[in-house]
């Protein structure tokens, strides 16, 4: 009798041993793939320099802590062969791990993901605390490329949850405007959230934009909640109710992002340039 209970007890732990042993882990996150709890925003932020010795940028926000967690950096150089052209994430958040190379050690330079590809980060690459991640460069004595990318996946994470970042850029002027896109990215928060289309026509819309201090028209064709006006920094400048078409400008030459709730609960975010 007391064989036969050992016999089962194996036979039974040999049956759970084979059963963890398939039972499939956690899928790791790809690159595109949008959980069941969250959802993409669609930011379509871009910038294009055509002069030389030029510089501009535009905010990102991914953690919705209501503040800026990096910048989306483009620069131009002239002549090229002196100074490069560049595209560049600078990280704010001192928390943020990017999947990147250290080769050259003076540079972080991200491990690019086609649509569906695991955003794994192996090899020469490894997930590091992100400040400035060199996206791509042409010209100069270090630049080392890429020149361009066309809607391809940067990997990013924090405390283990992992986002993506969609983006294109082409850095190798000449005769062409250098230029740099952020299309979607994967948030690091919980909850559902959407951000509409920033330039869509149908959307949003400043006047005027750049502006020089007069008062800023707001236009939109669906009625909105909240409007907010948020500095380079992610402080809050103004807070205004939906129904508002007219604000008054800043006061400081800069940078800043306004922020639209629309009425079922999706945000949109509009650049602005107070010169």
């Amino acid at each position: 009798m007391p064989e036969r209970i050992v016999m089962r007890t194996a036979l039974l732990l040999s049956c759970c041993t084979l059963l963890l042993a398939h039972t499939p882990a956690r899928a790791q996150l790809l690159a595109g793939e949008v959980p069941a709890d969250m959802s993409a925003l669609d930011l379509n932020l871009g910038i294009a320099l055509s002069l030389p010795f030029t510089t501009d940028s535009f905010a990102l926000e991914f953690d919705c802590d209501d503040s800026f967690d990096a910048w989306a950096v483009l620069h131009r150089g002239a002549p090229e062969v002196d100074g490069p052209n560049n595209a560049l994430i600078h990280f704010v958040d001192d928390d943020v791990e990017v999947c990147v190379s250290l080769a050259p050690p003076t540079m972080q330079r991200p491990k690019y993901h086609a649509f569906g590809d695991p955003l794994d980060c192996a090899g020469s690459f490894n997930w590091q605390l992100g400040e400035q991640v060199v996206l791509g460069d042409f010209g100069g004595f270090t630049a080392i490329g890429p020149i361009t990318i066309d809607s391809l996946y940067i990997g990013y994470r924090r405390s283990g949850q992992t986002g993506w970042m969609l983006l294109s850029f082409d850095v190798q002027g000449g005769l062409n405007p250098v230029s740099l896109h952020v299309h979607q990215l994967l948030p690091l928060c919980p909850g559902t959230m959407a951000v509409g289309e920033a330039t869509s026509a149908s959307s949003i819309a400043l006047f005027p934009n750049p502006g020089n201090g007069a008062d800023i028209r707001i236009e939109s064709a669906v009625p909105l909640r909240s409007i907010e006006l948020l500095d380079a920094t992610g402080r809050l400048v103004a807070h205004h109710d939906g129904g508002v078409r007219m604000i008054p400008s800043p006061t400081m030459a800069g940078i800043y992002l306004l922020r639209v709730m629309h009425v079922d609960g999706r945000m949109s975010f509009v650049r602005f340039v107070r010169s």
